[in-house]
Protein backbone atom coordinates (compact mmCIF):
# COMPACT_ATOMS: atom_id res chain seq x y z
CA UNK A 1 0.00 0.00 0.00
CA UNK A 2 3.02 2.18 -0.05
CA UNK A 3 2.19 3.02 -3.50
CA UNK A 4 -1.21 4.66 -2.39
CA UNK A 5 0.14 8.04 -2.17
CA UNK A 6 1.53 8.32 -5.41
CA UNK A 7 -1.30 7.26 -7.17
CA UNK A 8 -3.57 9.21 -6.17
CA UNK A 9 -1.47 12.26 -6.72
CA UNK A 10 -0.81 11.23 -10.14
CA UNK A 11 -4.65 10.81 -10.53
CA UNK A 12 -5.17 14.27 -9.01
CA UNK A 13 -3.16 16.08 -10.91
CA UNK A 14 -3.57 14.48 -14.57
CA UNK A 15 -7.49 12.44 -14.51
CA UNK A 16 -8.93 15.73 -15.92
CA UNK A 17 -6.50 15.46 -18.81
CA UNK A 18 -7.74 11.80 -19.51
CA UNK A 19 -4.87 9.64 -17.25
CA UNK A 20 -7.64 7.29 -15.64
CA UNK A 21 -6.35 5.39 -12.90
CA UNK A 22 -7.90 1.82 -12.14
CA UNK A 23 -6.19 -0.82 -9.43
CA UNK A 24 -7.12 -4.47 -9.03
CA UNK A 25 -6.65 -6.69 -6.80
CA UNK A 26 -7.23 -10.37 -6.04
CA UNK A 27 -8.85 -9.77 -2.29
CA UNK A 28 -12.11 -9.98 -1.42
CA UNK A 29 -14.38 -6.72 -1.88
CA UNK A 30 -15.75 -7.08 1.70
CA UNK A 31 -11.99 -6.36 2.86
CA UNK A 32 -11.42 -4.02 0.26
CA UNK A 33 -14.50 -1.40 1.06
CA UNK A 34 -13.47 -1.70 4.94
CA UNK A 35 -9.78 -0.62 3.74
CA UNK A 36 -11.50 2.33 1.95
CA UNK A 37 -13.37 3.29 4.59
CA UNK A 38 -9.97 4.33 6.29
CA UNK A 39 -7.99 4.57 3.24
CA UNK A 40 -10.01 6.71 0.65
CA UNK A 41 -8.36 6.95 -2.73
CA UNK A 42 -9.36 9.11 -6.16
CA UNK A 43 -9.22 6.24 -8.41
CA UNK A 44 -11.01 3.00 -9.16
CA UNK A 45 -10.51 -0.13 -7.24
CA UNK A 46 -11.65 -3.24 -8.73
CA UNK A 47 -11.86 -6.48 -6.86
CA UNK A 48 -11.69 -9.95 -7.67
CA UNK A 49 -13.38 -9.31 -11.00
CA UNK A 50 -13.76 -12.24 -12.93
CA UNK A 51 -11.08 -13.46 -15.77
CA UNK A 52 -8.83 -10.31 -14.21
CA UNK A 53 -6.33 -12.40 -13.03
CA UNK A 54 -5.77 -14.22 -16.05
CA UNK A 55 -5.73 -11.11 -18.50
CA UNK A 56 -3.10 -9.14 -16.64
CA UNK A 57 -1.27 -11.65 -15.04
CA UNK A 58 -1.50 -10.56 -11.53
CA UNK A 59 0.12 -12.26 -9.11
CA UNK A 60 1.79 -11.33 -5.15
CA UNK A 61 4.31 -9.23 -3.98
CA UNK A 62 5.40 -6.47 -5.71
CA UNK A 63 2.57 -4.42 -7.42
CA UNK A 64 2.75 -4.25 -11.25
CA UNK A 65 1.05 -1.60 -13.27
CA UNK A 66 0.21 -1.13 -17.10
CA UNK A 67 -0.65 2.26 -18.70
CA UNK A 68 -2.50 1.80 -22.13
CA UNK A 69 -2.57 4.79 -24.23
CA UNK A 70 -5.83 5.48 -25.77
CA UNK A 71 -4.73 3.65 -29.17
CA UNK A 72 -4.65 0.59 -27.80
CA UNK A 73 -0.80 0.18 -27.10
CA UNK A 74 0.99 -0.93 -23.86
CA UNK A 75 2.80 2.82 -23.16
CA UNK A 76 4.61 1.10 -19.43
CA UNK A 77 4.46 -1.98 -18.04
CA UNK A 78 6.37 -2.11 -14.51
CA UNK A 79 6.04 -0.89 -10.98
CA UNK A 80 3.68 1.80 -10.73
CA UNK A 81 6.03 3.49 -8.25
CA UNK A 82 8.27 4.24 -11.10
CA UNK A 83 5.47 6.53 -13.08
CA UNK A 84 6.60 9.90 -12.81
CA UNK A 85 4.84 13.17 -13.75
CA UNK A 86 7.20 14.01 -16.94
CA UNK A 87 5.93 10.33 -17.74
CA UNK A 88 2.25 11.27 -17.85
CA UNK A 89 2.77 14.57 -19.75
CA UNK A 90 4.97 12.51 -22.43
CA UNK A 91 1.91 10.61 -22.91
CA UNK A 92 -0.43 13.37 -22.50
CA UNK A 93 1.18 15.86 -25.11
CA UNK A 94 -1.24 14.44 -28.00
CA UNK A 95 -4.05 12.91 -26.44
CA UNK A 96 -7.85 14.32 -26.69
CA UNK A 97 -8.24 15.65 -23.22
CA UNK A 98 -11.59 15.10 -21.79
CA UNK A 99 -11.25 18.45 -20.93
CA UNK A 100 -10.17 21.94 -22.81
CA UNK A 101 -8.87 23.64 -19.25
CA UNK A 102 -6.11 26.10 -20.97
CA UNK A 103 -8.02 29.55 -21.62
CA UNK A 104 -8.44 29.92 -25.46
CA UNK A 105 -9.71 32.90 -27.82
CA UNK A 106 -13.40 33.88 -26.92
CA UNK A 107 -14.16 33.17 -29.93
CA UNK A 108 -13.75 29.49 -29.37
CA UNK A 109 -16.36 30.19 -26.43
CA UNK A 110 -19.02 27.89 -28.23
CA UNK A 111 -16.44 25.30 -29.25
CA UNK A 112 -14.86 24.77 -25.75
CA UNK A 113 -18.42 24.65 -24.14
CA UNK A 114 -19.44 21.66 -26.74
CA UNK A 115 -15.58 20.20 -26.12
CA UNK A 116 -16.05 19.90 -22.22
CA UNK A 117 -19.76 18.72 -22.53
CA UNK A 118 -18.88 15.75 -24.82
CA UNK A 119 -20.53 17.29 -27.76
CA UNK A 120 -17.63 16.54 -30.47
CA UNK A 121 -19.11 16.68 -33.28
CA UNK A 122 -20.42 20.51 -32.39
CA UNK A 123 -17.07 21.51 -31.23
CA UNK A 124 -15.18 20.49 -34.08
CA UNK A 125 -18.41 22.31 -36.31
CA UNK A 126 -17.42 25.58 -34.04
CA UNK A 127 -14.18 24.93 -34.56
CA UNK A 128 -13.66 24.83 -38.20
CA UNK A 129 -16.02 28.51 -38.16
CA UNK A 130 -12.91 30.16 -37.43
CA UNK A 131 -9.66 27.71 -38.74
CA UNK A 132 -9.42 30.29 -41.86
CA UNK A 133 -9.69 33.27 -40.05
CA UNK A 134 -7.48 35.95 -40.75
CA UNK A 135 -6.62 36.30 -36.70
CA UNK A 136 -3.77 34.01 -36.26
CA UNK A 137 -4.42 33.57 -32.35
CA UNK A 138 -8.07 32.68 -33.10
CA UNK A 139 -7.24 30.20 -36.31
CA UNK A 140 -4.51 28.99 -33.87
CA UNK A 141 -6.97 28.07 -31.12
CA UNK A 142 -9.66 26.97 -33.71
CA UNK A 143 -7.17 24.59 -34.94
CA UNK A 144 -6.05 23.20 -31.55
CA UNK A 145 -10.12 22.14 -30.68
CA UNK A 146 -10.63 20.70 -34.20
CA UNK A 147 -7.27 18.78 -33.91
CA UNK A 148 -7.99 16.96 -30.53
CA UNK A 149 -11.40 16.18 -32.14
CA UNK A 150 -10.02 14.83 -34.79
CA UNK A 151 -7.64 12.79 -33.19
CA UNK A 152 -9.90 11.31 -30.64
CA UNK A 153 -12.45 10.36 -33.51
CA UNK A 154 -9.30 8.69 -35.39
CA UNK A 155 -8.66 6.99 -32.42
CA UNK A 156 -12.39 5.74 -32.14
CA UNK A 157 -12.07 4.48 -35.85
CA UNK A 158 -8.96 2.51 -35.06
CA UNK A 159 -10.46 0.92 -32.05
CA UNK A 160 -13.89 0.20 -33.89
CA UNK A 161 -11.43 -1.71 -36.73
CA UNK A 162 -10.13 -4.07 -34.03
CA UNK A 163 -13.32 -5.10 -32.50
CA UNK A 164 -14.59 -5.78 -36.24
CA UNK A 165 -11.64 -8.07 -36.56
CA UNK A 166 -11.84 -9.79 -33.52
CA UNK A 167 -15.62 -10.03 -33.86
CA UNK A 168 -16.83 -7.82 -31.05
CA UNK A 169 -19.87 -7.18 -32.77
CA UNK A 170 -21.88 -6.09 -29.41
CA UNK A 171 -18.87 -4.00 -27.92
CA UNK A 172 -18.72 -2.38 -31.79
CA UNK A 173 -21.84 -1.49 -31.74
CA UNK A 174 -21.84 0.08 -28.30
CA UNK A 175 -18.99 2.13 -29.77
CA UNK A 176 -21.13 3.34 -33.01
CA UNK A 177 -23.69 4.28 -30.78
CA UNK A 178 -21.79 6.61 -28.77
CA UNK A 179 -20.47 8.00 -30.98
CA UNK A 180 -23.10 8.58 -33.05
CA UNK A 181 -24.36 10.62 -30.34
CA UNK A 182 -20.78 11.95 -29.23
CA UNK A 183 -19.93 13.25 -32.86
CA UNK A 184 -23.59 14.67 -33.62
CA UNK A 185 -23.25 16.72 -36.53
CA UNK A 186 -20.47 15.30 -38.94
CA UNK A 187 -20.68 12.69 -41.63
CA UNK A 188 -18.60 10.16 -39.12
CA UNK A 189 -21.86 10.19 -36.83
CA UNK A 190 -24.38 9.44 -39.74
CA UNK A 191 -21.43 6.54 -40.86
CA UNK A 192 -21.88 5.70 -36.69
CA UNK A 193 -25.35 5.51 -37.07
CA UNK A 194 -25.76 3.38 -40.60
CA UNK A 195 -23.36 1.15 -39.44
CA UNK A 196 -24.94 0.16 -35.73
CA UNK A 197 -28.16 -0.87 -37.94
CA UNK A 198 -26.89 -2.58 -40.00
CA UNK A 199 -24.81 -4.85 -37.36
CA UNK A 200 -27.91 -5.27 -35.59
CA UNK A 201 -29.89 -6.91 -37.77
CA UNK A 202 -26.51 -9.45 -38.42
CA UNK A 203 -26.42 -13.22 -37.20
CA UNK A 204 -23.14 -12.28 -35.66
CA UNK A 205 -23.97 -9.53 -33.57
CA UNK A 206 -27.28 -11.83 -32.39
CA UNK A 207 -25.14 -15.05 -31.46
CA UNK A 208 -22.46 -12.33 -29.98
CA UNK A 209 -25.65 -10.67 -27.96
CA UNK A 210 -26.79 -14.01 -26.64
CA UNK A 211 -23.20 -15.12 -25.65
CA UNK A 212 -22.73 -11.91 -23.87
CA UNK A 213 -26.68 -12.78 -21.80
CA UNK A 214 -25.98 -15.75 -21.03
CA UNK A 215 -22.15 -15.18 -19.53
CA UNK A 216 -23.76 -12.23 -17.40
CA UNK A 217 -26.37 -14.20 -15.65
CA UNK A 218 -23.48 -16.83 -14.93
CA UNK A 219 -20.62 -13.91 -13.91
CA UNK A 220 -23.98 -11.83 -12.12
CA UNK A 221 -24.95 -15.04 -9.81
CA UNK A 222 -24.07 -15.05 -6.40
CA UNK A 223 -25.13 -18.65 -5.41
CA UNK A 224 -22.83 -20.24 -8.64
CA UNK A 225 -19.53 -21.31 -7.32
CA UNK A 226 -16.69 -23.40 -7.63
CA UNK A 227 -17.97 -26.63 -10.03
CA UNK A 228 -21.29 -25.60 -9.98
CA UNK A 229 -19.81 -22.28 -11.88
CA UNK A 230 -17.70 -24.31 -13.58
CA UNK A 231 -20.61 -26.29 -15.20
CA UNK A 232 -22.19 -23.50 -16.63
CA UNK A 233 -19.43 -21.66 -18.03
CA UNK A 234 -18.83 -24.96 -20.05
CA UNK A 235 -22.03 -24.46 -21.70
CA UNK A 236 -21.13 -20.98 -22.72
CA UNK A 237 -17.62 -22.29 -24.05
CA UNK A 238 -19.48 -24.93 -25.97
CA UNK A 239 -22.74 -23.00 -27.50
CA UNK A 240 -20.35 -20.22 -28.32
CA UNK A 241 -17.15 -21.38 -28.50
CA UNK A 242 -16.32 -18.64 -31.26
CA UNK A 243 -17.45 -15.08 -29.14
CA UNK A 244 -16.06 -12.87 -27.01
CA UNK A 245 -18.20 -14.18 -24.36
CA UNK A 246 -17.14 -17.72 -25.33
CA UNK A 247 -13.96 -16.69 -24.56
CA UNK A 248 -14.52 -14.54 -21.57
CA UNK A 249 -16.06 -17.92 -20.00
CA UNK A 250 -12.63 -19.81 -20.75
CA UNK A 251 -10.47 -17.50 -19.11
CA UNK A 252 -12.87 -17.10 -15.87
CA UNK A 253 -13.63 -20.89 -15.87
CA UNK A 254 -9.63 -21.62 -15.75
CA UNK A 255 -9.57 -18.92 -13.12
CA UNK A 256 -12.02 -20.71 -10.82
CA UNK A 257 -10.26 -23.96 -11.23
CA UNK A 258 -7.02 -22.57 -10.11
CA UNK A 259 -8.28 -20.71 -7.24
CA UNK A 260 -9.81 -24.15 -6.06
CA UNK A 261 -7.24 -25.26 -6.96
CA UNK A 262 -7.70 -28.29 -9.86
Amino acid sequence: MAGVPHLKELSEQYRERGFEIVASTNEDPAKVTQWLAKNPVNYGIVAKAPGISAYVGMGTGVPRGWVISADGKIAFAGKPADITGAMVEEWLKDCPASRIEKPLARELGAAVKHYNAGKYGKALIEAQKHEATGDAKVAADAGFVAEKVRKGMGWRKDEAKRMREDGRWTALVTLLDADGKTYDGLEYAKECQTEAKKIRATAEYKTCKAADEMLARITDSKELKGEAQVRELDKVIEKYPDTPAGRKAAVIKAQVKQADGK
